[in-house]
């Protein structure tokens, strides 16, 4: 399993919010291509990227700052924030890697389904799907809205369109420290065959390790915890380089 670092970006801030909460915001650091590298040099091979000025706005605003953290550090991207267009995945696109690299969808395949099927049928391979969850339910518009659709079925009609990376996040854990929905994992590994990305709850090395432990789970987002200090940049190397065995 990879340990997936979040840097969410404000105004090129750092910041972690509670339960998408942009009144509940948190800065944490103000040199996001320098905190790229560290990571970098402690073992992570892969960073999630969120753009959350451009969620906000409904359109990606740090295109520049995504593009200098690639060309900085040469890490996979998972990048993601206010997408919402055809035209904002191929801007993406002109500064990532197209072989390796990833743009996050949330809300779009619930709110314009004829531009999200242009972006799956261009861009299917790396489109990291990213699914927020109350309990099973997928909630969208950053958490204020209930589509009233469930996970398993949303899995089902995503899966048979050619789309294979998930990310899932449990809102009831997200920012909150209270330790990750696991057995919701366990559920959506024994039912798909999917790549899938685990966030919202981790608290700490064993929250991480307890992860690692559910079968075939590719991925797991460290966010607030590692903010906090409860999980530190050595912990992460050690992890890297165990979980990678």
């Amino acid at each position: 399993m990879k340990i997936i670092p979040a840097i969410d970006i404000i105004d090129n801030q750092v910041v972690r919010l509670t339960q998408g909460d942009y009144a509940q915001k948190q800065v944490y650091d103000t040199d996001p291509i320098g905190l790229a590298k560290r990571f970098q040099d402690n073992g992570v091979e892969r960073l999630h990227l969120v753009d959350l000025s451009g969620a906000k706005k409904g359109e990606p605003v740090h295109f520049e700052l995504f593009a200098k953290i690639k060309e900085e550090t040469g890490l996979i991207i998972e990048a993601g924030g206010g997408v919402r267009k055809l035209e904002h995945v191929e801007s993406l696109f002109s500064s990532l890697d197209i072989h390796s690299d990833f743009v996050m969808i949330g809300s779009l395949p619930f709110k314009n389904q004829e531009e999200f099927s242009k972006i799956v049928a261009a861009y299917a391979k790396n489109i990291l799907l990213t699914i927020d969850v109350w309990g099973y339910n997928i909630q969208i518009s950053g958490w204020q809205e209930n589509t009233k659709v469930e996970l398993s079925n949303a899995l089902k009609d995503f899966t048979s369109r050619g789309l294979e990376n998930f990310l899932v996040t449990q809102i009831k854990k997200d920012g909150m420290m209270l330790g990750p929905d696991f057995e919701l994992y366990k559920e959506v590994m024994a039912k798909f065959s999917v790549r899938l990305i685990a966030s919202g709850g981790v608290s700490s090395v064993e929250d991480l390790k307890q992860l690692n432990e559910i079968e075939n789970l590719y991925g797991a987002i460290l966010g607030r915890a590692f903010y906090e200090n409860e999980v530190s940049l050595a912990d992460v190397k050690s992890l890297s380089a165990s979980f990678e065995k």
